[in-house]
């Protein structure tokens, strides 16, 4: 199974370098294999945007239920199992899933095996360089891509942790993140430069996506909360100030 699902990239892979060679022109080996990876890496990332923009409702639906969240942890501070329970409960009653956005990142990594076998296979290819990378099949020998490798993973994930609101007893996402991205830049070290180019090009993209999808609905319902809540105390100062005014108001004219 494994191998046909390797083969089968393979055979993607090369289709879109030949494209390349042939279709576009591109007579430099290494520039064509780099837009190869990154044509693949695009009908990768279409092709799994429908899952990342499901994930962005679940994630919204989490932001618009915190307040009901936030009663739930101040009633049952003292219980920490209750307070798991009945916020299960909250988030089936309101159809929310707090999974919802695991899977999309974690998709591109089995494809990121996969590749590793693919390009394993391929080998003597002369003249596959690009920018300072002197051969795309090795790893990069200035250590410059696990470095953005490392860069690119945190980013969307630092997003994702910004967007997503916290859940009780849960783990440390911050920590999580980082340890993500040094691994994928430990890993990178040893990577042919190909690969880890997927790796980056896939983040970059991720990151756009998270920014447009996560990011900005969550910071924009944040805030919009924040203005409800400001405006709600500001009606309640406004209230408590008139009140002795009213009080005394009648006091006279019960005189």
């Amino acid at each position: 199974m494994f191998e046909s699902i390797i083969k089968f990239m393979a055979d993607i892979f090369n289709y879109f370098y030949v494209f390349m060679r042939d279709s576009m022109g591109i007579s430099d080996v290494g520039l064509g294999y780099v837009l190869a990876i990154f044509a693949f890496t695009v009908a990768i990332r279409l092709l799994i945007l429908p899952l990342n923009i499901k994930a962005a409702i679940s994630t919204r639906g989490m932001q618009k239920i915190q307040p009901e969240v936030k009663k739930l942890q101040e009633k049952y501070k003292d219980d920490k199992e209750k307070l798991s329970t009945e916020t299960m409960k909250l988030y089936k009653e309101k159809n929310v899933s707090m999974t919802g956005g695991c899977l999309p990142s974690l998709l591109p990594l089995p494809i990121l095996m996969a590749l590793y076998y693919v390009f394993m296979r391929i080998e003597g290819i002369d003249g596959a360089s690009f920018l300072w990378i002197k051969d795309l099949f090795a790893p990069d020998a200035y250590h410059i891509l696990p470095i953005l490798a490392a860069l690119s993973t945190y980013i969307p994930s630092y997003l994702m942790t910004k967007a997503t609101p916290a859940q009780p007893g849960g783990m440390n996402m911050g920590s999580m993140n980082l340890m993500m991205a040094g691994m994928m830049g430990f890993m990178s070290w040893n990577f042919k430069s190909i690969l880890v180019l997927y790796w980056i090009i896939g983040n970059l993209i991720q990151t756009v996506q998270t920014y447009f999808l996560n990011y900005k609905p969550a910071i924009k319902e944040i805030d919009s909360r924040k203005e409800k809540e400001a405006q709600v105390e500001s009606e309640k100062f406004v209230m408590a100030v008139e009140e002795p005014k009213n009080l005394a108001s009648k006091k006279k004219k019960n005189k």
